[in-house]
């Protein structure tokens, strides 16, 4: 097979999903929230109810969690 004919089909089987652009949103977005945090620091409100809500609501969770949430949408 020539070279240019391997190199089609390298760029077909891209086109076809072999990367999902969401999968690596994702992991980039997880990634973020991660690090952010790491050199952010979370605080730690408590465990009540109102307490979770507060400690979810800090921006780089919330980065994390919209990761997390495009990973289980691009699921096949």
């Amino acid at each position: 097979m020539p070279l240019h004919e391997q190199s089609k089909a390298v760029i077909q089987g891209l086109r076809e999903g072999i990367i999902q652009p969401r999968l690596v949103v994702g992991l980039v977005l997880i990634a973020g929230g991660v690090f952010w945090a790491l050199f952010r620091g979370l605080e730690f409100y408590g465990l009540g109810p109102v307490d979770l809500a507060y400690d979810l609501d800090q921006p780089p969770l919330l980065l994390a969690l919209v990761g997390v949430w495009l990973l289980y949408r691009s699921r096949s």
